[in-house]
């Protein structure tokens, strides 16, 4: 998925096809998951360790990286 660009193309052209491609696997629903995980559920999970990692589950969120988009 490299990028090549023609000569005389601006660097700025170049970053924004990239992008450009990256926002169009999203759009195909090819999202790059991640889990954050609150404060919260964190305390909860160390301080109740057995019954606390529910807390931890519950408080957690998965985003996209590239776009943002809460899953």
């Amino acid at each position: 998925m490299k990028v090549q660009p023609t000569p005389g193309q601006a660097e700025a052209q170049v970053g924004a096809q990239y992008q450009q491609q990256l926002l169009a696997r999203c759009a195909r629903g090819d999202h790059d998951r991640k889990r954050k995980y609150g404060a919260c559920g964190i305390i909860t999970a160390v301080l109740l360790f057995p019954i606390g990692l529910i807390c931890l589950f519950t408080d957690s969120e998965e985003r996209c990286v590239r776009c943002g988009q809460k899953m």
